[in-house]
Parts: C-alpha cells; structure tokens; sequence
C-alpha cells in the first residue's frame, strides 16, 4: 500500500519541487510516451493525483517484475549513470534530481549521435525539461566526469548497464565496459 498527500508537495522548496519533476519525466521516458505528452501539456502541479498514480504504478509493474534489478528495473537508472558523476563533482551541491535532467539529456545526446534516437527526441527531452526549470548541461570537464564515474556502484565486472532512450516511451540498456563510458561522455556534449 502506498499512501500519498499531494498537498505536501506543495510545502516543498520550489528547487526541490523541480528535482522531483526530473524523476516524473523520467518515468514517462522509460515507458510511457502518453504520460509525456500529459506532462508537456499540463503542469505537474495541476495533476498530481493522477502523476502520483502514473509514477507510483510503473514503479510498482517495474520492481514487481524484477525485484532482484537483474534487467528492466535498471531502466530507472536512466539520466542516474552520468547524474550520479555529476553530482559527485558538484560536491553534492547540484541536487539529485539537477543531475538526473543533466545525466538525461547527456545519455540522450549521446544517443543521437550514435544513431540510436532522433534529433526529435532529443529536442522534446530538452524542451521539457527546459519547461520545468531544469539544467541539461555541465560545465564539468570530461576527465573529472570520468573519474568520477569510475566509484559507480554499478560497474561490476568492467562493464556497466547505461540506459539509453530510443524514443519518447521507450528506452533500452546497452551493457558496455567501463572505458567506453569516456566515449559516451563525449558524444553527450561533455568535453
């Protein structure tokens, strides 16, 4: 059972108001491409009833069907991978949900440089989280990124999953070693 307040949203820091908008469009990015149009369309805060019910049902479908994060729970990890790099070059002073709408919009350049996604889907991505008051780029150089990247908990192996969106609604996990991750960077505008 969960149990949500909407009304407690709004007691929130408008900084931390728009960390949370970063995860909600992160769910519609995974996998439900109408969910984005609704959040493109109508703020966050004139449909929280149903934005809660949207995020907390894919999140429950999503650990429910793999509770042990072998395959598509990892999906949401997307925008985390170079978040997380991010927020730890930060010192932690960009907020989680900063670094995840940097990390998104990194991974999905990237994307689209590999031929993976569309220019179009870059765009959307980069309008929306634009809409919410979120940053899409860092100033971090490449090597501390790298670096930085190199503590993930996720690497296991030499190898990482990394999230990457094909389309609005639809991304998929491409298992890659550790080195690669520089390569990704850089194509993700990171320089």
């Amino acid at each position: 059972m969960v149990i949500c307040d909407p009304n407690t949203l709004e007691t929130l820091p408008e900084e931390q108001y728009r960390c949370g908008c970063a995860e909600i469009i992160k769910y519609s990015m995974l996998g439900n491409a109408a969910f984005f149009e609704e959040l493109y369309k109508t703020p966050v805060r004139e449909q929280y009833e149903h934005v809660i019910e949207v995020c907390v049902q894919m999140k429950r479908d999503i650990v429910g069907a793999d509770e042990y994060d072998l395959g598509r729970r990892r999906t949401l990890n997307l925008g985390h991978t170079f978040g997380h790099a991010v927020e730890q070059c930060s010192d932690f002073s960009l907020l989680h949900g900063e670094a995840v709408a940097i990390g998104m919009a990194t991974v999905t350049r990237a994307a689209v440089k590999r031929g993976i996604c569309g220019e179009e889907t870059l765009a959307r991505l980069l309008d929306i989280l634009h809409r919410y008051g979120l940053p899409t780029e860092t100033g971090y150089e490449l090597d501390k990124l790298y670096e930085a990247e190199l503590v993930d908990k996720k690497i296991s192996g030499g190898k990482m999953h990394l999230i990457v969106p094909e389309k609005i609604g639809q991304v998929r996990m491409e298992t890659i070693p550790v080195e690669a991750l520089r390569d990704w960077m850089q194509d993700g505008g990171i320089r």
